[in-house]
C-alpha cells in the first residue's frame, strides 16, 4: 500500500475542515454570547428609561397638587378683596352717619346758645365737615390700597398656578415620550436576542458543514489506502 500526495493532502483538509467547523462553532458561540450580553444591557436602561417616566409622572402629580394649593390661595385672596371692598363701605356709611350726627349735634348746640350759622359757629360747622370729608377719604383710599394688595395677590398666585399646571402638562408629555424610548430599547433588545440566536445558529450551521467537508476528505484518505 503506498500513501500518495493526495492521501496527506485528503487527511490535511479533513482535520483542517474539522478544526474549521469547532472554531466556526467556538466564534458564533462568542458573539452569539456577547449579543445576549448587550440585549441584557439594553432591557436594563430600558427599566432605567422607564423609572425615569415614573418619576417625571410623580412630580408633574406634585406640581398639580401644588397648583391646586395656589388656586386656593388665590380664592382665598379674591374674597379678602372682596370682604374689604364691603367693609369699606359699611364704615364709611358709619363715617357718614358720624359726621351728619356731630353737625347736627353742633347746629343744635348753636341754636340753643342763640348763634347763627355764621361766625364761629359756621366755621366749626365747616371744620366739621372738612374733617370728616377727609377722614371719609382716607378710609377710602386705604379700602382700596387694600384691595389691590389682595388683587395683585391673587393674581400673582393664579399665574404660579397656571406655570405649575404648564410643568406638569410638560413633564407628562415627557413622560409619555420617554415611555415610547423605552419601548424602542425593548425592541432593539429583542432584535439583539433574535441576531444572537440567528448568529449561533449560523455558526452550527457553518461547523455543520465543514464537519461533512471534513468526513467526505477523511473517507477519501481512507479509500485511498485499500
Amino acid at each position: 500500500m503506498k500513501l500518495s500526495s493526495s492521501t496527506f493532502s485528503s487527511l490535511g483538509g479533513a482535520v483542517s475542515d474539522i478544526f474549521a467547523g469547532m472554531g466556526a462553532e467556538a466564534k458564533a458561540g462568542l458573539t452569539a454570547q456577547g449579543l445576549r450580553i448587550t440585549a441584557q444591557g439594553t432591557l436594563i436602561t430600558a427599566q432605567g428609561t422607564r423609572l425615569n417616566a415614573e418619576g417625571l409622572r410623580t412630580k408633574a402629580q406634585g406640581d398639580l397638587a401644588e397648583a391646586e394649593n395656589y388656586d386656593l390661595a388665590a380664592g382665598l385672596a379674591q374674597a379678602n378683596e372682596a370682604y374689604t371692598a364691603q367693609s369699606t363701605r359699611i364704615q364709611q356709611s358709619q363715617l357718614d352717619r358720624q359726621i351728619t350726627q356731630s353737625i347736627g349735634g353742633a347746629r343744635a348746640g348753636a341754636a340753643a346758645a342763640g348763634f347763627a350759622s355764621g361766625g364761629s359757629a359756621g366755621d366749626i360747622l365747616r371744620d366739621s365737615a372738612s374733617q370728616g370729608a377727609l377722614a371719609k377719604g382716607v378710609l377710602a383710599q386705604q379700602g382700596v390700597i387694600t384691595e389691590a394688595g389682595f388683587e395683585e395677590q391673587a393674581k400673582s398666585y393664579q399665574t404660579m398656578s397656571a406655570a405649575g399646571r404648564a410643568t406638569a402638562a410638560s413633564e407628562m408629555d415627557i413622560a409619555t415620550k420617554t415611555d415610547a424610548i423605552a419601548a424602542q430599547q425593548d425592541q432593539i433588545a429583542a432584535q439583539q436576542y433574535q441576531l444572537a440566536d440567528k448568529t449561533e445558529e449560523a455558526g452550527h450551521m457553518e461547523s455543520i458543514g465543514d464537519y461533512i467537508s471534513g468526513a467526505i476528505k477523511g473517507v477519501a484518505a481512507i479509500a485511498s489506502f485499500l
